[in-house]
């Protein structure tokens, strides 16, 4: 009976790893989630351009890039995100800089921006919801 329970236990034990293997997600949720701030703030942004609270809206931006980019570095392995996160922290934080420095700044040049820094997101959000664990 104990060797029964013992084989019992040893066939099934792997068996558990392998079932939660397949249903854990294949990318990294923080750095998936981080990605989908930034988008999502550039996106709901535009309407902002031109306003008062646009300032604050590129201030947020660049802090969730900076965090972005910190967390990504911070993965092992992960090089190819590491270089698309920092290209799309120069973007935002040109943009945060036109703000931080009171230079006028036209909602066109704004739109662009944001526009710019959205479509950076989603190609960045792709690649990280594609890569392995």
């Amino acid at each position: 009976m104990k060797k029964l329970i013992l084989i019992l236990t040893l066939t099934t034990l792997p068996g558990c790893a392998v079932i939660d293997a397949y249903r854990q997600s294949h990318f990294d949720n923080n750095e998936y989630a981080q990605i989908n701030a930034i988008r999502t703030l550039a996106s709901l942004g535009k309407s902002k351009c031109g306003t008062d609270a646009m300032p604050t809206v590129a201030n947020n931006l660049a802090f969730d890039a900076e965090e972005l980019k910190n967390y990504s570095s911070a993965i092992p392995h992960n090089d190819p995100a590491i270089k698309m996160t920092l290209e799309l922290a120069k973007i935002v934080v040109e943009l945060n800089d036109r703000y931080v420095s009171g230079k006028e700044v036209s909602k066109a040049y704004c739109e662009l921006k944001l526009t710019a820094i959205e479509k950076d997101a989603v190609t960045i959000q792709t690649a990280i919801g594609a890569k392995p664990r």
